[in-house]
């Protein structure tokens, strides 16, 4: 009897183990519920409803959604729209108002912008027109966010949805990702390249593209479940992988190979989740707008498949629409769009305005706005190197010594507090409240704010954009910087048709100024218009600049903007962080794909951009 007990037992114990033995130790991990994935979308909309102030998403959704189409807001309208929100209809009105408005010169928005109507249930014809002019008009990007709206139905002369398939399978890097510039691929990329794709994966070429872009992904997923981007751990760079599995369909929280160390995707992207709802960008850091809406979507991406639905941006409310013949050439003139660029004509001469003016003696370089004119402009030629050949360029100066100066504004406000002292002592001896304590109060005030009057450095426009530069005691050396915007160049009324802003010139500085300081010397000196953000750790470690001479980051894409080069070398530090050695040659660049068509070079720490 003890005999059959004990062998009842063991094979008990042989079934459990091997029961737990046919279970890959890899594939262990806490799974995430509906209910918990719920959470986090809700907890996002919970954070935007409060934060613009609405009381439901339809209320959103016709506010601050639609004011912001065109500009901020037009994922959270599609990610809404595949949530389950069907009436985009705001959305859809103000984004068609702000194209028949505005020309879009970069291909890649363009191309969202289409996905945006589709989302909201547009059948204007935009969505198919465009697509001629902007297919892989602006290197990886518009190849895939073109395949993605072809993927929906829509359709042009010049490619197919098979066509363009063909031409990103052929740009795939043979350690199995693709990149917009590089030897290697890139992880983010490579994870919209696959979201892309994966409508077409049935075709066995792009299984087996897609499959080794897997084993790519895979092999640089971190051991908490997220990735890294330029060494920079980020949930955003996750989000993109979750939302290319889940177009897939495949369930992060079972496929071991996107299992790391008991932690999934979800993991990787939740660990940045602030108290509020909203995701920051780095552990730490605070709500930043773009981890907060990646996160958002590809959240609703891992839902949708769950579910059994169709891809994030396969949409829901898509309409086709049928587009006319065209002709036998196959070619396509796009819709012109009036702008409202306020900026100066480029053949504008007279440049010394003091509040933001500031033009070279060529026609279509206008280097910001005018909005005052003096009767003086003093130029001076100079000689600018680009691919190793001289070109003699004529750059603005500083205002002629005899300009006037701005007035001293400290004496006329001192004089108003005390003024205003002496009105209010008045007015408590009239009514009686003579106490002293009232009137040492009101002397102690006025002394405290013409302490601040004293101790600030008030600047009028005119002040401040002096025309000329800044007399430095202390000097270490001296260094040259230019500005530039080749990649644009003539694109707009307001940029320059030979794509110099500041051509190279040169400035003394002082030990410790950095990249920054020598930039906002060149603006206040030629009067370059500058807008900036951010200013942490000291005055201005942590600045970013989001504008030179009316030309922002985005305005050619997602991946555009301003980065600046120190010695032909992009640094890994911020220009508020970068002191200046004698010597240095700084170049403040205009890029349409983060730098790829610039043929940067790197510093030995991660990338980073400004």
């Amino acid at each position: 009897m003890r005999n059959k007990v004990l062998t009842g037992f063991l094979c008990i114990v042989l079934t459990l183990v091997l029961s737990l033995g046919c279970v890959p130790l890899g594939a262990q991990c806490s799974e995430h519920t509906a209910e918990e994935v719920s959470d986090l979308i809700g907890g996002i909309v919970d954070y935007k409803l409060s934060q613009c102030g609405a009381g439901s998403v339809e209320e959103w959704l016709s506010g601050e959604i639609a004011e912001g189409a065109g500009k901020t807001s037009d994922w959270y309208a599609l990610a809404l729209s595949q949530y389950g929100y069907s009436d985009l209809s705001a959305y859809e009105r103000s984004l068609t108002d702000y194209l028949s408005s505005n020309n879009v010169p970069s291909a890649t928005s363009r191309e969202k912008y289409a996905l945006g109507l589709a989302a909201a249930g547009s059948d204007n014809s935009y969505l198919s027109d465009i697509l001629d002019s902007s297919i892989g008009e602006q290197g990886m990007m518009s190849w895939i966010y073109g395949l993605h709206v072809l993927n929906n139905g829509y359709t042009c002369s010049r490619f197919t949805a098979d066509s363009v398939v063909d031409s990103i399978l052929s740009m795939q890097y043979s350690d199995g990702g693709w990149a917009l510039f590089g030897d290697f691929g890139d992880i983010d990329v490579t994870a919209m390249t696959v979201q892309a794709l994966a409508p077409h994966n049935d075709r066995s070429d792009v299984s087996e593209a897609v499959d080794r872009a897997l084993d790519f992904l895979s092999a640089k997923q971190k051991s908490n479940g997220g990735y890294e981007s330029f060494g920079t751990p980020n949930p955003e760079s996750t989000s993109q992988v979750l939302v290319a599995l889940s177009a897939l369909g495949i369930d992060c929280r079972y496929d071991e190979r996107f299992i790391k160390d008991g932690h999934d995707l979800i993991d990787g992207i939740a660990e940045y989740r602030l108290d509020d709802g909203s995701f920051c960008h780095t552990k730490g850091g605070g709500s930043n707008p773009t981890a907060t809406v990646q996160a958002f979507y590809s959240l609703i991406a891992f839902q949708r498949m769950t579910v059994g639905k169709s891809p994030l941006l396969v949409l829901d409310n898509r309409r086709v629409h049928e587009a006319p013949q065209r002709g036998t050439e196959g070619t396509h003139q796009q819709q012109e769009h009036s702008t409202t660029q306020t900026a100066a004509p480029a053949d504008v001469k007279s440049t010394t305005s003091k509040t933001v003016t500031a033009t070279t003696a060529k026609a279509g370089t206008t280097l910001a706005k005018t909005t005052e004119t003096s009767t003086e402009t003093v130029t001076v030629s100079g000689t600018v190197l680009t691919s190793g050949a001289k070109a003699t360029v004529t750059a603005v100066t500083a205002q002629s010594k005899e300009a006037p100066k701005g007035k001293n504004h400290k004496p006329i406000i001192i004089i108003i507090i005390i003024g205003a002292a002496g009105v209010l002592s008045l007015v408590i001896f009239i009514l009686g409240k003579r106490n002293w304590k009232n009137y040492l109060f009101i002397v102690l005030v006025a002394g405290a704010a013409i302490a601040v009057v004293l101790l600030l450095d008030i600047q009028s426009a005119e002040d401040y954009y002096s025309g000329e530069k800044k007399v430095k005691k202390n000097i270490a050396g001296t260094v040259t910087m230019e500005i530039r915007c080749d990649t644009i160049a003539g694109k707009a009324e307001h940029i320059p048709a030979d794509g110099v802003i500041l051509p190279p010139t040169a400035f003394d500085f002082e030990s410790g100024e950095t990249v920054f300081d020598i930039l906002t010397e060149a603006a206040q000196t030629y009067g370059i218009q500058v807008e900036n953000k951010g200013s942490a750790g000291n005055a201005h470690g942590m600045v970013y600049i989001a504008g030179i001479n009316y030309i922002y980051e985005y305005d050619f894409g997602d991946l555009s903007g301003w980065v600046y080069h120190v010695n032909g070398i992009t640094p890994s530090r911020g220009c508020g962080e970068y002191e200046l050695s004698d010597g240095d040659k700084i170049e403040w660049l205009y890029t349409c794909e983060i730098g790829h068509d610039l043929n940067e070079s790197y510093g030995k720490m991660s990338i980073g951009k400004k």
